[in-house]
């Protein structure tokens, strides 16, 4: 008898774990601020905050500080984000950097990676020119002060 009680305590401890909670959907909703860098171009950074909810992103980000520190793009971003079983992610990132040729898009494609406890995460891009490089980002609450820390 206490053979059956161990192995069926050991089968329903084994299938507790095989079924641990993935990552659904709705995991992926919330504010974020990323970070860029291009592994084959010089120079191109760039630092974004987006919010994703039902599976639309929607944010702004700044690119490639010139010379004077002012970003040569600033400005709004948006596209489709999907969160995988396995708490991989998709997103795509649209912007359109010249105010007067509105019809110009820049595609960015993310494929991320999230951690166990979905609050940050880690990946790469690649966008419409062939730049390709890194990107983590981590959750943040938009009601937390954007002044710094004493």
């Amino acid at each position: 008898m206490k053979k059956i009680l161990f192995i069926t305590a050991s089968l329903v401890i084994s299938s507790q774990v095989q079924a641990a909670p993935g990552c659904k959907a709705s995991d992926l909703n919330g504010n974020y601020v990323m970070y860029q860098a291009a592994i084959n171009k010089n120079f191109h950074t760039g630092r974004c905050e987006i919010q994703i909810l039902n599976g639309n992103a929607t944010g702004t980000c700044a690119f490639d500080p010139a010379v004077d520190l002012t970003p040569n793009f600033n400005g709004p971003v948006a596209g489709p984000a999907v969160m995988n079983s396995n708490c991989s992610a998709t997103m795509e990132l649209d912007f359109h950097p010249n105010p007067a040729a509105p019809a110009f898009t820049i595609v960015s494609t993310f494929d991320l990676q999230f951690t166990p406890d979905k609050q940050s995460f880690i990946g790469k891009f690649i966008n419409s020119f062939n730049v390709e490089g890194t990107t983590s980002g981590t959750r943040y609450s938009p009601l937390l002060p954007k002044t710094a820390a004493k």
